[in-house]
């Protein structure tokens, strides 16, 4: 390729990158609307542009001097280093399965009968405990106490761990998604449809879980906060690998 030709393709794609990134400057704006604005527009273009965000927001972090866009790039930069996943908007606890009677076994006369083993619990749906306001789950309907059956040909059954199944279930499918779901609403069956949203980041979502009683925190919540754990150690050693090439540079 010519020099010429070379110079002007690398300036032009110089100007389509310029062009795909938001506007960082805007963060430290001196009106308030203006940077919380700019912010959602980043996080809006962090979700689109998920495979590439992370290096441009951290190499923005790493190089930039003002204290405001450090700290509006922090939760940009947790949101980039999540990948994006289906997120309905409730908080769910497994229904369990009516058992069913058992024929009593036939015991020798003079044997005492073994001791029962009591069968494992089996559950079936999982019952909305409480749904989020403005997420995909109230824009369609659901409502407390709802019984989802099924969500698109998944039955919603298994044991104690049914919660993470169905959530995993959720979460494998991209934002925006629609789904459907079968729900028990009292003795009434119907079907909902709903596009799901974005799951929130750690940091966001430990805002929203409740605590257990004596405020002790769930096994849910505790998964959240090792989250949050693994991206701070995750930033922070990268803030520890630029440090150290900056005085490898001073010493040249």
């Amino acid at each position: 390729m010519k020099p010429v030709a070379a110079f002007f393709l690398t300036l032009f794609s110089g100007f389509l990158g310029a062009e795909e990134l938001p506007d960082f400057s805007a963060l430290s704006s001196g009106s308030f609307e203006k940077r919380e604005a700019a912010q959602k527009a980043v996080y809006d273009w962090v979700v689109s542009n998920h495979e590439t965000a992370k290096a441009v927001l951290l190499k923005k972090y790493l190089k930039t001097d003002d204290p405001e866009i450090r700290v509006r790039l922090v939760p940009l930069l947790e949101r980039a280093y999540f990948q994006p996943k289906g997120y309905v908007g409730i908080i769910m606890s497994p229904e369990l399965k009516e058992p069913q009677a058992q024929p009593p076994g036939q015991v020798p006369p003079g044997r005492v009968p073994p001791a029962q083993v009591p069968p494992a619990r089996e559950y079936e749906g999982v019952m909305i405990t409480k749904v989020f306001p403005k997420t995909p789950a109230e824009l369609s309907g659901l409502k407390n106490d709802d019984v989802i059956l099924k969500i698109n040909d998944w039955e919603v059954r298994g044991g104690f761990d049914l919660t993470s199944e169905v959530a995993a279930q959720i979460q494998k499918n991209p934002p925006r998604t629609p789904i459907d779901l079968q729900v028990r609403r009292g003795k009434e069956m119907m079907s909902i449809e709903l596009k799901l949203g974005i799951l929130p980041t750690p940091s966001e979502r430990l805002r929203d879980l409740p605590r257990t009683a004596l405020g002790i925190r769930s096994s849910s919540t505790l998964e959240v906060i090792e989250q949050m754990r693994e991206f701070r150690s995750w930033l922070e050693g990268e803030i520890d690998k630029e440090r150290k090439n900056l005085i490898a540079d001073r010493r040249l």
